[in-house]
């Protein structure tokens, strides 16, 4: 027997779910370890094997392919962890990083400071070369210089060196020059230039990606040299994928080498996911939460495809421009805490309690409330199953945090705290999924909630009432969505070739000719993939705009060559997709400005395994029942629970009542009916009525 493995390293958990050949499936989730992520993925391995009574070695050798999704590069990022970065630019372009976009973040507060350039000035050192606009060489590089300069950066003892020159993607000569010889002088060090990470027009965007992948890289390459070499030692010699931020694997090789596209790699797949468990409801708007120990992830689903964005700023201020998922990330989870401010008004996170010490009910030695401490104190979590009774939790621990921080403060009972903080994270997250959907012209109320993560399913309820939304889907696997997400990815190199043009004066033969280049280089990643010809597929795209403007809009083209012909329909392709953005199409003339092409490998993705048929009635899996609070009845009622790890393809649950599982708790709240699917997981629709 075969097995997949997907793994994703959360804040406090790492999930990994194990899927075999004839799609039968058993999920893991293993408190993570952030002084080394690697070691709480063994330790899930571990878990595996032990649950099917073989040892690591013996069952890693049945393992075709793990693939991994990592918070490495996010949280060096977050927690200022990273290299010490040299940058090796074009004389008289030294500030470039720090001058930014020449604007404040926050324009009206003149009190926050400018963040601080990842290469410090200090570090960024000018080099005598010139290239025009063309590609035209005006003032070749000065090799002497280049090798002065890593003389200066082995006395600093820098970790990575990035080179980003003027026009590099329009001649790469220099930088490429100037990169082989950092590494023959500074083997030791990461190197990159800028147009190998994002070779594309606008100086600042493209030296501040190169220039955060010099941040991470190093960070990454030691992880995975360390994950390669450990599970290599175990006897794992199947694949090891490592997800980006665009949703798609590649191998660990080439994410050393652009790390930066890992950035966002955790929360990537959660959308993938969703419209993989809703294709075969007919499912295609959806909106998706995957509300983990730490934050709480959203995103939008149109027509059965995720929401894409270009750009990013990642931690709010080191930017970021890639293609990637649009999800849209707060501060709001299982281990999010609850705190008042000098006012003494309510607020919950961004600050989490983590892994260590986790919320109070742990009983790791943390006091401050949490989310977690508060869906235990109103009922919503059994203190007997939490993670199905392998790890036990105090419910007055949680009490003690809950009064000690917030009840005694506000002079009310830790009920009404607990309550209050419950109320003030769903307008959150409510607030979150305005944003994705309201903010961008969509009624959610056309769509489909689908609630992922290990605390997702606990609020989707009261959410989607607050929303206007009837329908729910959660899936069986909830608790590890991004990790099911990942293995259901197929490999993806995204290209972007620079050509700035009226759209009506550009050659189509050029055109072709650059997308057969991209294609060519996209083969060469996929070749040392080792990915055949019949599972390579393509995607190709241009960014336009009316002439004029600042920002251009991503517009899909057919697979097939470019013509005169479809050129004009290319045109009206765009102002249809900028009259459906922004609500207007102009008259004026459209310029492309960069052409993109996605290198696809397909990856055979596991079969779903088709739970048996029940017989509706859900009676039989009743586990007991408790007191409840449901904001809807005004207070605790008492609430049948049952054990939805039994449950059965078929089964009806009428609300109010708690189905619960080793991994997760799906609330139904009052005129709520769930129904499980053929799939086993749960479809919750609400009676929205006043």
């Amino acid at each position: 027997m075969k097995y997949v493995i997907g793994v994703d390293t959360g804040g406090t958990f790492t999930d990994l779910i194990c899927v075999d050949e004839q799609g039968g499936s058993m999920i893991i989730k293993t408190p993570s370890t952030p002084d080394d992520p690697s070691i709480a993925v063994v330790n899930g391995l571990r878990s595996l094997a032990a649950d099917m009574d073989r040892d690591l070695q013996g069952f890693l050798g049945d393992v075709a392919r793990i693939c991994h999704g990592t918070t490495v590069t996010t949280n060096t990022v977050l927690t200022w962890t990273g290299a010490k970065v040299g940058l090796l630019c074009t004389k008289g372009f030294r500030d470039t990083l720090g001058i930014r976009f020449g604007i404040r973040e926050t324009p009206y507060d003149y009190t926050i400071p400018a963040p601080q350039p990842l290469s410090p000035r200090y570090l960024r050192v000018p080099i005598a070369e010139r290239i025009k606009w063309n590609g035209e060489i005006v003032t070749p590089l000065d090799e002497e210089e280049v090798r002065q300069a890593c003389q200066y950066f082995k006395h600093h003892r820098v970790d990575a060196i990035v080179v980003g020159f003027i026009w590099s993607f329009k001649n790469p000569i220099h930088e490429q020059r100037a990169v082989a010889i950092c590494r023959e002088e500074l083997p030791d060090v990461y190197v990159c230039g800028s147009c190998d990470v994002q070779p594309e027009i606008r100086e600042y965007w493209r030296i501040s990606t190169a220039t955060l992948n010099a941040y991470v890289g190093p960070n990454l390459a030691r992880y995975l040299h360390n994950l390669v070499q450990t599970l290599n030692d175990s006897g794992f010699k199947g694949q090891l994928l490592i997800t980006q931020s665009n949703a798609g694997v590649i191998f660990p090789e080439i994410a050393m080498e652009q790390a930066v596209r890992t950035i966002l790699s955790g929360p990537a797949c959660g959308p993938a996911a969703a419209a993989y468990l809703a294709s075969p409801l007919r499912l295609k708007n959806l909106i998706t939460i995957d509300m983990g120990g730490t934050s709480l992830d959203v995103c939008l689903i149109k027509d059965g495809q995720p929401c894409t964005t270009l750009e990013t700023a990642v931690a709010g201020v080191y930017h970021l421009k890639l293609p990637l998922i649009d999800v849209h990330t707060i501060g709001a989870g299982g281990g999010s805490i609850a705190w008042l401010d000098q006012m003494n008004v309510l607020h919950v996170g961004p600050q989490s309690a983590g892994a260590d010490p986790g919320p109070a009910c742990y009983g790791k030695g943390g006091t401050e409330p949490t989310i977690t401490d508060v869906d235990l104190i109103l009922g919503y979590l059994n203190p007997d199953y939490f993670l199905g009774g392998e790890m036990s939790v105090d419910i007055q621990l949680a009490r003690q945090a809950v009064q000690a921080k917030i009840a005694d403060a506000l002079g009310i009972s830790v009920i009404e705290a607990a309550k209050a903080i419950r109320k003030v994270v769903d307008h959150s997250m409510s607030d979150a999924i305005s944003q994705v959907s309201v903010e961008r012209g969509e009624d959610p109320r056309k769509f489909t909630l689908v609630a992922a993560g290990g605390a997702g399913p606990v609020h989707a309820g009261s959410l989607s009432r607050a929303l206007g939304i009837e329908n729910i889907l959660i899936s069986r696997t909830s608790s590890i969505f991004c990790a099911l997400g990942s293995i259901i990815a197929d490999l993806r190199h995204d290209l972007v070739r620079s050509v700035v043009a009226k759209t009506s004066d550009i050659d189509p033969d050029a055109l072709n000719s650059i997308f057969r280049e991209m294609r060519a280089l996209g083969d060469e990643y996929l070749d040392r993939e080792g990915i055949v010809e019949r599972d390579r597929y393509y995607k190709k795209s241009i960014d336009m705009r009316y002439k004029g403007q600042f920002h251009e809009v991503e517009l899909p083209l057919s697979e097939a060559e470019q013509s005169a012909e479809e050129r004009a329909q290319i045109i009206e392709d765009f102002h249809q997709k900028h009259e459906e953005l922004y609500a207007y199409r102009d008259v004026v003339e459209t310029e492309t400005i960069n052409v993109r092409l996605a290198a696809c490998g397909r990856v055979v993705t596991p079969a779903r395994k088709a739970m048996p048929i029940g017989s509706g009635d859900a009676r039989r899996f009743i586990k007991g029942k408790r007191d409840v609070y449901f904001a809807r009845k005004f207070g605790f009622v008492p609430t049948t629970i049952y054990d939805g790890d039994l449950m059965e393809a078929g089964d009806i649950v009428e609300g109010p009542a708690i189905v619960e599982q080793k991994t997760t708790t799906v609330v139904v709240p009052p005129d709520t009916r769930l129904e499980v699917t053929t799939y086993g997981d749960y479809y919750m629709q609400s009676n929205l009525r006043p």
